[in-house]
C-alpha cells in the first residue's frame, strides 16, 4: 500500500487539446461560470502589446531549426530545393500563425487590436533583421525585409483609409527607422 497523497490533478496536467475543450466547455455554460471565462477571454484578446508581440516574434525568428532547413534543403524526388528557398519556407511557417491572429482581430472588427498586433509583428521581425545573429540568416539574409513587406501588405489589405496607413507609417518611423527599406 502505497502511503503517498494523492494530489488533485490541474490543467498543467492536460494535453493541450484537452485543455483546450475543458475551456471550450467552460465558456459554453449559461452561469456564472461561463460568464467569468468570456469575460477573461475578452480581456486577453484585448489587451495586444506590442512590444511584448515583437519580442515573441523575434524569438520566434531567432530559432528557426538551422538543421530542419539543412533537412528540408537539397534534392528529393520532387525535385531541388535551395537552403535560400527552404529558410523561406520555415520564416512562412513561423509567421503564418501571427496573419493569423492579425486575419482574426480584423474579422471581428478589433481594428485598434488589429493595427497594435500588426506593429508588434512588424517590429519582431525588424529586430530579428537588425540585431539578430541567427546562423540560418545567412543562407538567406534577406527573407526578413521580404517577410517584413510580406506582413505589411496583409496588413494593408484589411486596413484601408490613409489616416489609418498614416498612422501606421507614423509608428514605424519611430519604431523601425528605415522601415521603408525593408519594406520595398
Amino acid at each position: 500500500m502505497s502511503s503517498k497523497k494523492r494530489r488533485a490533478p490541474g490543467v498543467n496536467d492536460l494535453r493541450p487539446f484537452e485543455q483546450a475543450a475543458v475551456l471550450t466547455t467552460l465558456a459554453r455554460r449559461r452561469d456564472a461560470v461561463g460568464e467569468a471565462v468570456r469575460e477573461e477571454i475578452e480581456r486577453l484578446l484585448a489587451g495586444v502589446d506590442p512590444e511584448a508581440i515583437a519580442s515573441e516574434v523575434q524569438f520566434d525568428l531567432e530559432h528557426i531549426d538551422v538543421d530542419a532547413i539543412a533537412d528540408r534543403s537539397g534534392s528529393d524526388r520532387y525535385g531541388y530545393t535551395a537552403p535560400h528557398e527552404a529558410a523561406w519556407q520555415m520564416l512562412e511557417e513561423t509567421l503564418e500563425p501571427h496573419l493569423e491572429r492579425l486575419r482574426w482581430y480584423h474579422d471581428a472588427g478589433r481594428d485598434e487590436a488589429c493595427d497594435a498586433y500588426a506593429l508588434g509583428v512588424l517590429r519582431g521581425i525588424y529586430d530579428f533583421d537588425h540585431d539578430s545573429d541567427a546562423e540560418w540568416k545567412a543562407w538567406s539574409p534577406d527573407d526578413a525585409r521580404e517577410a517584413f513587406g510580406w506582413v505589411l501588405g496583409a496588413w494593408q489589405k484589411h486596413r484601408k483609409g490613409s489616416a489609418v496607413r498614416q498612422a501606421m507609417r507614423d509608428q514605424l518611423a519611430n519604431w523601425c527607422p528605415g522601415w521603408e527599406r525593408d519594406a520595398s
